[in-house]
């Protein structure tokens, strides 16, 4: 036993290690997908969905959040929210009609994607915000399965394919790729004074998603056209010749004198 605790404890440290370096890891290899993907020169709808759509800041700001929150919490807590964040993902695309219906109550959602990325960039914010671990716990629970719903039925909504699978399991590979990697990446390097940058960060998201869904919801004024300008009278009017006394008026007809040149004979070349 004593010949193999070694070994023991060698492998213990590699698998540690790949532990530590599997969120970065897992980091890099999906930037150098998106990167491949970018520099591809060819044109695809696939491709303009997922830098359009898919990856825009509306998206993946909220995952970033869900990632952060997962690394603050306990690990039963963290396979609990991962697990309803899937299952809102199955909810949003079985039950997108009524989600729809529901979220179209909401004046002009319609023109900005059903506000799904506000409503879920608040409910993240609100679950990084507070100060209680356990409170901080709950609400995570459901603010991941909010998102997985609202992030179903954007992909939905943006899917310019019609009964074709590939874009929405590339939506839900992708959110997850974004938590996951987020979430071990925090959790590896995770220090005490970390709940902090959180909190500031759920803030952020908080406030963005009150102030975008704001001005979403806003209604839109019409700007009032002015009246056309009308055109202003000469106040120097031109003389009419015919309204001239005699004396006057005979300049009208009056001939033009030739002026002679100033060199008598004209000019003449050398």
């Amino acid at each position: 036993m004593s010949q193999l605790s070694p070994c023991r404890e060698g492998l213990f440290g590699i698998l540690a290690d790949a532990g530590k370096w599997s969120g970065p890891a897992l980091a890099a290899l999906g930037l150098l997908g998106a990167a491949i993907i970018a520099l591809l020169p060819v044109q695809s709808i696939f491709r303009w969905w997922i830098f359009s759509s898919a990856l825009t800041p509306e998206r993946v700001l909220p995952l970033i959040g869900i990632g952060l929150a997962l690394a603050l919490v306990g690990f039963r807590y963290c396979i609990a929210a991962l697990a309803l964040f899937g299952g809102g993902i199955i909810v949003g695309f079985l039950a997108e009609d009524w989600l729809l219906s529901a979220l179209e109550k909401i004046p002009q959602a319609a023109n900005h994607q059903f506000v799904t990325g506000p409503i879920c960039s608040v409910a993240v914010g609100f679950a990084l915000m507070l100060p209680g671990a356990r409170l901080r716990s709950w609400l995570l629970l459901f603010a991941a399965a909010v998102t997985g719903t609202l992030l179903a039925v954007a992909i939905k909504i943006t899917d310019p394919n019609v009964d074709d699978i590939g874009i929405p399991l590339a939506g839900a590979v992708i959110g997850f790729w974004i938590i996951v990697a987020i979430s071990l990446t925090t959790r590896a390097f995770r220090r005490d004074w970390f709940s902090i940058p959180a909190r500031i960060f759920g803030s952020w998201l908080v406030a963005i998603g009150i102030l975008y869904g704001g001005v979403s919801l806003a209604p839109k004024h019409n700007l009032l056209a002015l009246p056309p300008v009308a055109a202003t009278p000469n106040p120097v009017p031109m003389p009419d010749f015919d309204r001239l006394p005699s004396h006057l008026g005979r300049l009208r007809n009056r001939p033009v004198p030739e002026i002679p040149d100033v060199i008598p004979g004209g000019f003449q070349p050398q």
